[in-house]
């Protein structure tokens, strides 16, 4: 690793920080070229952007991948299943799917593998990870066409019985781009249903506000948030989104969706960093869904980061 110091911390946010943080990011992070100062090679996703610091993938009953059709039919794309060691209730097992982070570009059904895994183990449920396509190649909305279309899939018998799961017991989640797929694709389908037959919405660290600027939204943190700055953030927007009149489309910011579909939100967990550049889009979000009466519980974690995820272990 380069000893040139790409990503210092900002002195002013240096003791609001979680020690642990700190010490991690001056012996590796800070060493770390930033994503949005490279042309766009594709390397970013050979090339981790973070270095190691997740658990270990824990062992599950079973792990499968399988191709499911794109919304129009013309291509496919990957889900992995992860399923129990415990043998399922009658009903199969609950289901969750999840969208990984990395900015609608990088990440991929391997990325998350360690959450995944322990979330299965753990709560005794069929975990699906979405492998949406990723921009720049396929850009808005592509990603979140793939993300609906998985849970249009785990949503019905055909695919609920195809995965060993109960089609009446299905949740959704993802963190960071991830959270904010997952969230749009629980819209769509209370768009298309009328109402929402999910358990529930988690969103970890989420992007919901794609018109959040350094001077606007994101203030708060937007000089000092490590790792995820204002210019990486709209590094990764532009590859997804190079049209910017799509920022303020819902299937883009779900927080502008209409408050008719947005009072129909099924229960709703929002974790979010203190020290997250995306901090206040995600707060006030979870505060608008419980002004609408929607069961939102927010938890805001003091002197972490966006990283806090992929830093899990």
């Amino acid at each position: 690793m380069s000893r040139h110091i790409y990503q210092p911390l900002h002195a002013a946010v240096r003791l609001l920080l979680d020690p642990q943080y700190v010490a991690f990011h001056d012996a590796n992070m800070q060493y770390v070229q930033t994503d949005d100062s490279k042309v766009w090679d594709g390397s970013a996703r050979t090339q981790p952007s973070l270095p190691p610091g997740t658990l270990d993938v824990v062992p599950v009953g079973k792990t499968e991948d399988i191709d499911m059709p794109t919304l129009d039919g013309v291509t496919t794309f990957p889900v992995r299943v992860f399923t129990p060691k415990d043998a399922p209730p009658p009903s199969g097992y609950p289901i969750f799917l999840w969208c990984h982070g990395g900015g609608w570009a990088i990440g991929g059904i391997e990325s998350e593998n360690d959450f995944c895994t322990r979330v299965c183990e753990g709560a005794g449920v069929v975990v699906c990870s979405v492998g949406y396509r990723l921009a720049p190649e396929d850009r808005f909305p592509a990603a979140v066409d793939d993300a609906y279309a998985a849970l249009k899939y785990v949503s019905s018998k055909e695919g609920a019985e195809r995965i060993g799961g109960d089609a009446s017991r299905v949740a959704v989640g993802g963190t960071s781009a991830g959270a904010n797929l997952s969230c749009v694709a629980a819209l769509r389908q209370i768009e298309a249903l009328g109402t929402s037959p999910l358990k529930g919405c988690l969103c970890i660290v989420p992007v919901v506000d794609n018109t959040s600027t350094a001077d606007t939204v994101w203030k708060t943190n937007a000089e000092t948030a490590p790792w995820l700055t204002p210019s990486r953030m709209l590094w990764y927007r532009r590859m997804y989104m190079p049209d910017t009149k799509d920022w303020s489309n819902w299937y883009a910011s779900p927080n502008l969706a209409p408050e008719e579909l947005l009072e129909k939100m099924p229960p709703t967990w929002m974790a979010v960093s203190e020290q997250d550049l995306l901090a206040p889009e995600g707060i006030a979000f979870a505060e608008k869904l419980q002004g609408l009466g929607v069961k939102a519980e927010l938890q805001i974690l003091r002197g972490c980061t966006h990283s806090i995820l992929a830093l899990d272990g």
